[in-house]
């Protein structure tokens, strides 16, 4: 039988419009990180993963510009990643953009503290401002 083991948000902001924070061009940030308790976990563990931001650009960005999303366990496993193509048109050149990443990570090795710890990382090719909604969730079980 399923077990739930713990479930988390990390959340920056609730609603859009609510934060101005800079994301510089080409420099990835953490947004969120979340620590999961595994304490009691069975075998096979497995983490449901979402997160959401929104960015507004102070000028219309390059035609290839790109955001992306990357999900890390740990300090280095890397567990998800997200690309999304900037879309903006001549009507709204400052376009703002929403993204977000579904992921999941399955057969979780347990580490020796019990914590499973997770950062959600945005990166873009243009100069960007964090406006928010900004919130990273997961959901450990197990077997």
């Amino acid at each position: 039988m399923t077990k739930l083991l713990d479930a988390r948000t990390s959340q920056n902001a609730s609603y859009g419009n609510t934060i101005s924070i800079p994301l510089p061009a080409n420099t990835p940030v953490a947004i969120g990180e979340v620590g999961l308790d595994a304490t009691d976990a069975g075998g096979n563990i497995r983490v449901q993963l979402s997160g959401i931001a929104e960015l507004a650009f102070p000028t219309t960005p390059p035609f290839d510009s790109v955001i992306a999303f990357s999900i890390a366990r740990g300090t280095d496993s890397l567990v998800a990643y997200a690309l999304y193509s900037v879309s903006v048109s001549e009507a709204n050149p400052n376009a703002v953009q929403v993204v977000t990443i579904n992921a999941s990570d399955f057969n979780v090795p347990l580490p020796p503290s019990n914590e499973l710890v997770y950062t959600l990382y945005l990166f873009c090719t243009a100069d960007a401002t964090r406006i928010g909604i900004e919130s990273f969730n997961a959901v450990a079980y197990s077997d």
